[in-house]
């Protein structure tokens, strides 16, 4: 199924501005998209896909890693950067041409299940987490999704889900980066399992 759309995407690493010609670009051809689930979950359990680039990245000043968090779990309150070139008008839903960065807040997963909140549609699971805005001011948006959460200097999680955008009760919705997850991405990097790959 995902050999289909191969085709119409890339992949662009060290980009500010999307339109713009900026030579800290790397662009990059997609060999293969590799989703954790080939379940489709109107649960919004287990969204997260790895992205098998073509060729190599070149890590330098504007291209590299982010440093994975050794906590299976964030702390309610904990105040998190998210970064993307998502929406920034929740009425227009466009994405932006310049990358954004908002400091939102880790939310009580208890209280995000709760009637007032998300009344467990979705359900939030010990892999997800809410994070937002108490007046609902400050989120991610559409266009958004698969972007880095980085709580203290470490990569928590992804942008995943929400109602709408930078409503007070209703916040954003992120794949916790768990320890299940470091498994499985650790065992698609192995080296048996690279070279099952090219065979």
């Amino acid at each position: 199924r995902f050999l289909l759309f191969l085709c119409f995407f890339k992949v662009i690493l060290g980009a500010h501005s999307l339109s713009k010609n900026e030579a800290s670009k790397q662009i990059f051809e997609i060999e293969k998209f590799i989703p954790f689930s080939r379940i489709i979950s109107y649960r919004k359990s287990n969204d997260i896909m790895l992205i098998k680039l073509h060729t190599a990245a070149t890590l330098n000043k504007h291209v590299q890693l982010l440093h994975p968090s050794s906590k299976n779990d964030i702390r309610a309150g904990t105040k998190c950067q998210v970064t993307g070139w998502g929406a920034t008008d929740p009425h227009l839903l466009r994405n932006s041409d310049t990358l954004h960065e908002v400091t939102v807040t880790v939310i009580n997963r208890k209280l995000c299940n709760s009637p007032s909140y998300y009344n467990h549609n979705p359900i939030i699971t010990e892999d997800m987490i809410c994070a937002g805005d108490a007046r609902g001011q400050k989120d991610s948006c559409q266009g958004d999704s698969g972007g880095p959460l980085v709580c203290k200097g470490a990569f928590y999680a992804l942008v995943s889900a929400g109602h709408k955008c930078g409503e007070a009760k209703k916040p954003g919705i992120y794949t916790l980066i768990t320890q299940k997850y470091w498994a499985w991405i650790k065992s698609k990097l192995a080296p048996s399992h690279a070279n099952h790959d090219r065979k």
